[in-house]
């Protein structure tokens, strides 16, 4: 009796030791704390950016509140170079990007409303190119993110309850893949449901490792995939400290959820470098009183086969990220002046 005592205490010991865990910076082994570089910017020319992005030695804003939709900043000299993607309905027009993402020196952004992927490079002029994507009722893509010119990987709705959906370069379906993680196992939500709770703030890609990376912007999960076979994509790692916390409130043919209070705030973004995925991450509830002003104040560094290995204490929030060859990338606000800042982290430090 008294050795089964002993194994019922364990098992509870043990199962407590795993629900106790209340951070995902808790499953990194070591931590620092860093001071960022502020880079020269002409802050002035930042807008309302959404997004940014880094390719080809400029710095892009993707700003949804005026028109054009696409600031380009000099990332040597921080000077404003120019500016396209006026929106609009009509051809070479756009209305909503979603996602960033790039190959081969071209910009790919995902125009939401048009369901279309439009690559970008930027020289002297602008030339751009775009793919339809296919799209139903039951299979709706939110965001796109390019694996090469060949194959895309989308979240959004698809009538499959997965994650994501491969699409080829004529913006067919090819493939789903990704199983949404459960809480309780008995919680039968639709992939609607599923598909707004589980939204990613990051989703990267490393062609060099061929792993796929995505940080759920609710709830503290991330997750890695080995895209080597790109059509038959495999699960590498899953990290969850956290679910997202909601309620469904789908009615009909609409679909919603609304998040509670004491739904944490996982990832701000991602960035790759040749070592690392690194998180912007913030790990706590959203304010309540200020929600455009939030941001992440932590690095979390995983290798390419998904192991944590560090994570970073920032000096302060920031809402975005990105990487240069050499540089992490955080764009935040002075805490006096409420102004837009640029600061880096070199990554040869991390």
């Amino acid at each position: 009796m008294k050795h089964l005592l002993y194994i019922l205490s364990l098992l509870f010991a043990c199962s407590s030791c795993v629900s106790s865990t209340v951070s995902m910076c808790d499953l990194f082994p070591e931590s620092a704390t860093m001071q960022c570089n502020e880079k020269v910017f002409d802050i002035d020319s930042i807008r309302k950016p959404v997004d940014m992005y880094y390719v080809d030695g400029k710095l892009y804003m993707i700003d949804m509140y005026s028109s054009p939709l696409v600031t380009a900043f000099d990332w040597e000299t921080g000077k404003y170079v120019g500016s396209f993607a006026n929106r609009g309905q009509g051809p070479d027009e756009y209305l909503w990007f979603s996602t960033a993402s790039s190959f081969n020196n071209k910009l790919g952004l995902y125009d939401t409303n048009k369901k279309e992927f439009v690559w970008f490079s930027f020289r002297d002029t602008i030339h751009s190119s775009s793919i339809k994507l296919a799209y139903s009722d039951t299979m709706f893509p939110f965001k796109v993110t390019a694996l090469s010119d060949d194959y895309f990987v989308a979240t959004g709705l698809i009538e499959e309850n997965k994650r994501f959906v491969l699409y080829n370069k004529n913006g067919e379906k090819v493939s789903v893949f990704g199983d949404y993680p459960k809480e309780n196992p008995d919680a039968d939500y639709g992939f609607q449901a599923n598909a707004f709770a589980y939204q990613p703030t990051g989703m990267v890609y490393n062609p060099e490792k061929r792993v796929f990376a995505v940080g759920g912007r609710d709830g503290q999960i991330v997750s890695f995939y080995d895209m080597s076979d790109v059509t038959h994509s495999k699960l590498l790692k899953e990290h969850i400290a956290s679910y997202p916390r909601f309620h469904d409130e789908s009615t009909g043919k609409y679909a919603s959820v609304r998040f509670l209070s004491d739904n944490i705030a996982g990832f701000m973004g991602m960035a790759v470098t040749e070592k690392y995925c690194v998180g912007l991450f913030r790990g706590k509830p959203d304010p309540e009183d200020n929600i455009e002003s939030m941001g992440g104040d932590k690095l979390l560094l995983f290798d390419w086969d998904g192991t944590p290995v560090k994570y970073v204490q920032l000096p302060q929030e920031y809402r975005m990220i990105a990487s240069s060859e050499k540089q992490i990338i955080l764009l935040g606000f002075d805490s006096g002046t409420s102004e837009y800042i640029i600061h880096t982290i070199d990554i040869c430090n991390l």
